[in-house]
């Protein structure tokens, strides 16, 4: 069973490098991608009831996105900026970009801290630490659509 899986892995590598190179040979353009990634760090959702640490130990509640999560999502859209760059503007245009995320606070939290460095307006330093500037200006919004908790399939 395990060498089976083994070579399907393989053959599948080797599918994709080949299809890459082939891309390459044909001089093949990217025209559009669709970038799916999930929140950062975030806090417990809950405990059990005997636990010491409980929600009062987190400043925002359990569930919520932790300054490293903020962090990681900043990073995340540094790389998607650095990996697509010939695909995306340099600054927003709204046909261009669609946004989306489940409506609870984490999600939208981690998409426009992605979005922050997506389309920076500022130079972002590649060793950010966790303590972020007291204020990033001028900043771009960009609009993250979501739909009610009620009616949203994907959450």
């Amino acid at each position: 069973m395990m060498n089976i899986n083994l070579a399907k892995i393989f053959s599948l590598l080797l599918i994709l490098i080949w299809t890459q190179e082939r891309l390459l040979a044909l001089k093949a353009k990217l025209l559009a991608t669709h970038v799916l990634y999930r929140h950062g760090d975030r806090t417990p959702s809950g405990t059990f009831a005997t636990n010491t640490v409980q929600e009062s130990f987190w400043p925002n509640g359990y569930g919520q996105l932790t300054k490293l999560g903020q962090m990681q999502s900043i990073k995340l859209g540094s790389y998607v900026r650095k990996r697509y760059q010939n695909l995306l503007n340099s600054t927003y245009i709204a046909n261009e970009i669609y946004i989306r995320s489940t409506d609870t606070d984490r999600t939208l939290m981690s998409a426009y801290c992605n979005l922050l460095s997506l389309y920076p307006t500022l130079e972002i330093n590649e060793s950010l630490t966790m303590e972020m500037p007291s204020m990033l200006v001028p900043w771009q919004p960009i609009p993250v659509h979501t739909l009610p908790r009620s009616i949203d399939h994907v959450s």
